[in-house]
């Protein structure tokens, strides 16, 4: 059996501990925040369910650093308090940077092998500070756009009234307010959407109205609870879920950059992953207004990498 470590028990990275052990995957998680109590505190709590029937035996205890040396994945959850008034993921950018510096040169000092995933704001630039750390570049994956995705075929499923995973969609770009939903490449069970629409009689989808509330509808859950943790934490269970077992799946995810010219950043793609890590980014074929879309993202990933710096 595997082994896992997560840094940060806030609120995602509590939920992130409360999913995957329920995946049943694991038979020893580490848990490390800067308050031990609070790690000591979640991994009793966690285990205090493991005399029910449907939880499995895991062994999940407070530790450091050195515990995490033969560890299989690491989840980085650590990040400066979100001011409740103001969602904007990149106001957390300088205070974070030094933080996941930190944690990053922790990890490199006792691993090279472990899947290293990061969730802390704004993800893409984090991402970019975790590779300027010694550590292999295809072992360090963002969250990227991947909960984006899943608002987007949900919402475009609530529009049509069908079951989202009739939706083959995917976004791309900034986990933010400059993620791109690639309606170019948009199907409804293989069918274009013009396709579906004349086939069942549904009028014409709104595309303006639904990208201008991907990023909207999650600043709705944290306006109205103050976080937002439930939905990206299932991305986090699914992704570990999914390499653990290798089932080769490509979804978008943050790592460096180098396609389409856009070099020393780090924005979320079509992305291969394995048990391994990253096989491969894709450099999918864009219209126009998409490739312009993300020039923009880009940019801005770029200014606030810089900005987070000074």
């Amino acid at each position: 059996m595997s082994k896992l470590g997560i840094i940060g028990l806030g609120k995602v990275g509590t939920q992130v501990l409360t999913d995957v052990q329920q995946l049943n995957l694991f038979s020893e998680i580490i848990l490390i925040d800067e308050k031990d109590s609070v790690a000591s505190g979640e991994a009793l709590d966690h285990n205090h369910s493991q005399g029910l029937i449907n939880t499995a035996h895991i062994n999940i205890s407070s530790g450091n650093y050195q515990d995490l040396k033969d560890a299989d994945f690491i989840v980085i959850a650590a990040s400066e308090p979100t001011d409740k008034n103001n969602g904007d993921r990149t106001l957390l950018a300088q205070g974070n940077y030094s933080i996941i510096k930190a944690i990053m040169t922790q990890i490199s000092e006792v691993t090279q092998d472990a899947i290293v995933f990061l969730i802390s704001n704004p993800v893409d630039t984090m991402v970019y500070f975790a590779n300027q750390i010694d550590y292999p570049t295809h072992k360090i994956i963002g969250t990227g756009t991947a909960l984006e995705t899943s608002r987007f075929k949900t919402i475009i499923a609530n529009n049509y009234q069908i079951d989202p995973n009739n939706v083959e969609a995917f976004v791309i770009g900034e986990h933010g307010q400059h993620a791109i939903p690639v309606w170019s490449k948009v199907r409804i069970h293989g069918m274009a959407l013009s396709e579906f629409e004349t086939l069942s009689h549904s009028p014409i989808i709104d595309k303006d109205h639904i990208t201008s509330i991907i990023n909207e509808v999650s600043m709705d859950v944290f306006h109205q609870k103050g976080w937002t943790n439930a939905a990206i934490s299932r991305v986090v269970a699914f992704l570990i879920q999914s390499m653990a077992l290798n089932q080769k799946t490509i979804t978008p995810l943050t790592s460096l950059s180098s396609e389409y010219d856009f070099e020393d950043g780090a924005y979320s793609l079509p992305t291969l992953i394995d048990k391994n890590g990253i096989v491969q980014r894709f450099a999918i074929t864009l219209d126009a207004e998409e490739q312009d879309q993300l020039k923009v993202a880009y940019d801005y990933i770029r200014q606030t990498i810089q900005s987070a710096q000074k």
